[in-house]
C-alpha cells in the first residue's frame, strides 16, 4: 500500500512540472507583445548579428550582464518574425529538456531567440538538434553559458558576438547629443550600460556589480569565501590601469595563495565584469611572469570602491582601452615598459604597430614630458598617438600625433590596423 501511495505522489509531481502546451503558448505570445512594444534604439552590432541571421550556425550573444543583449534578440525577433522566449521568467521555472519540442512545434520552425537559456539544463542538446532546421538565438553571460556544456555540445556550431555596454558614439544617439567635451564628461560619469544612461540614475551599478558576483561568479565555480572575491574585484576596479601582481593582491585581499587569486580574476574575467592586459614581450613566459593591468567592462565600475584622486584620467584611459580591444581584438593589446610606461601597445603577429598614451588633460610642459617619453622610447616604424581629452596647447615631436579623445571614440578619427 505505501508503495501504491508513493507511485501516486511520484506521478502527481510529474505531473505539476509539466509545462502545458496552452500555459507555454500564453507566455510566448505574452513576450511577444512586449518585444513589439519595446523601445528600442539602433546599436552598432546590429547588422553583423542581421548577416548571421542568415547562417545555420547558432548565433550566441554573450556579454555582460545589462549591456544590451536583451534588446538586440528584441530587434532580431521583429525583424525576422522569430519566437523571442526569456528563461527568467518565473512561469519557466519548471521548463526542462523535454518542453523544447513543444516550443519547437509552437514556433512553426521560425526564428527561436532563447534569452538567459542557460537556466534549463541540458538546453545545449536541444539546439543541436534543431539548428539545421531552424536558426536559433541565445544570450548569456560566458560564465552563464559555460555552467552548461555548449562549449563543447556546439563545438564548430556557433558564431559567438560579444556585446559590450554602449560605446561613446552610441552614447550620443541613445542621448541625442553632439560629439563634445561636455557630452564626453556625461559619459564617462555614467558610464555606457543603456538603463543607467536612459534613467541617469547612477547607484544601478553597484545592483549591477552584487548581481554578477553573486548570480554569475559564486554560483558557477562554488566558491566558498565569496567575500574575498568580491574584495578582489572591487580592489581592481578601484586600481584600473595600475600594475599589479598575483603575489601583491595576496596581501592586499588576505587570500593566501597566489594560484587562488589568479583562479579569482579569470572567473571576473569570465564574467565580463573586467579585463587584464600583459606587459609586452614577444616571449609567452616572460609575458605569464610580468605584472598585469586590468580595465573594467565599463568605467561605471570604477566608482564600485574608493577610487583616488587620479581617477578622471584613468577613466578616460579605461574607455580607450575598450575600444581599442573592440577595434583590434583583445589579443593584440599590451602595455609596454622601457624605461618609461606606454599605456596600450597595438601588435600584429605579435609585431608591435601602434602605440598610444592617454591623459586627461595636460596643462604644464613636466607633465607633457611624462606623457611623451615611454611613446619616443619606442622603435622606429611604429606609430605613435597622444590622446587627451581636453585640447593640447604645446608643440609635439614630429613622430608623435596628437589626437582628441572626442573624435577618436566618436569615430571621427579612426586608425587602422597595417
Amino acid at each position: 500500500m505505501l508503495n501504491g501511495v508513493s507511485r501516486f505522489i511520484n506521478l502527481s509531481n510529474n505531473y505539476n512540472v509539466m509545462m502545458s502546451v496552452a500555459l507555454l503558448k500564453r507566455i510566448v505570445e505574452e513576450q511577444r507583445e512586449e518585444v513589439n512594444s519595446a523601445r528600442i534604439k539602433p546599436r552598432q552590432i546590429f547588422k553583423e548579428v542581421e548577416k548571421a541571421m542568415e547562417l545555420k550556425e547558432v548565433t550566441v550573444l554573450s556579454g555582460v550582464r545589462r549591456a544590451g543583449k536583451t534588446y538586440i534578440m528584441y530587434h532580431l525577433a521583429r525583424k525576422f518574425d522569430g519566437v523571442y522566449v526569456n528563461f527568467e521568467d518565473e512561469r519557466l521555472m519548471q521548463f526542462d529538456l523535454s518542453d523544447f519540442d513543444k516550443l519547437y512545434n509552437l514556433s512553426g520552425r521560425k526564428p527561436l531567440l532563447l534569452d538567459e537559456v542557460h537556466n534549463v539544463k541540458g538546453w545545449e542538446k536541444f539546439v543541436r538538434r534543431v539548428h539545421n532546421k531552424t536558426k536559433v538565438v541565445v544570450s548569456g553571460s560566458n560564465s552563464q553559458l559555460l555552467s552548461s556544456e555548449y562549449a563543447t555540445v556546439l563545438t564548430g556550431r556557433t558564431i559567438t558576438f560579444d556585446v559590450f555596454p554602449l560605446t561613446y558614439s552610441e552614447f550620443l544617439e541613445f542621448k541625442e547629443v553632439s560629439p563634445s567635451i561636455h557630452s564626453f564628461e556625461r559619459y564617462m560619469d555614467l558610464g555606457g550600460f543603456p538603463r543607467i544612461v536612459e534613467t541617469e540614475r547612477q547607484e544601478f551599478i553597484r545592483e549591477y556589480f552584487n548581481m554578477i558576483i553573486y548570480k554569475d561568479v559564486l554560483p558557477r565555480f562554488s566558491i566558498k569565501y565569496g567575500e574575498f572575491l568580491k574584495d578582489l574585484a572591487v580592489y581592481l576596479l578601484s586600481n584600473i590601469g595600475k600594475p599589479f601582481t598575483y603575489r601583491s593582491l595576496t596581501k592586499v585581499v588576505g587570500i593566501k595563495h597566489e594560484m587562488t587569486v589568479k583562479e579569482y580574476i579569470k572567473h571576473l574575467e569570465s564574467s565580463y565584469l573586467l579585463y587584464t592586459i600583459q606587459k609586452y614581450h614577444p616571449s609567452f613566459r616572460i609575458r605569464e611572469a610580468a605584472p598585469k593591468k586590468v580595465y573594467a567592462v565599463d568605467s561605471a565600475f570604477a566608482k564600485i570602491g574608493i577610487p583616488d584622486i587620479s581617477l578622471r584620467s584613468r577613466l578616460l584611459e579605461n574607455i580607450v582601452y575598450i575600444h581599442l580591444m573592440q577595434q583590434f581584438g583583445r589579443e593584440n593589446v599590451f602595455y609596454s615598459v622601457k624605461e618609461h610606461e606606454v599605456d596600450f601597445l597595438i601588435t600584429k603577429n605579435l609585431k608591435p604597430k601602434i602605440a598610444f598614451n592617454v591623459s586627461y588633460s595636460i596643462t604644464d610642459s613636466k607633465t607633457l614630458k611624462r606623457e611623451i617619453k615611454g611613446l619616443l622610447e619606442l622603435r622606429k616604424g611604429i606609430r605613435r598617438y597622444l590622446i587627451t581629452l581636453y585640447p593640447l596647447d604645446f608643440d609635439l615631436p614630429e613622430e608623435i600625433e596628437h589626437i582628441p579623445a572626442v573624435d577618436f571614440l566618436s569615430n571621427a578619427q579612426s586608425i587602422e590596423q597595417k
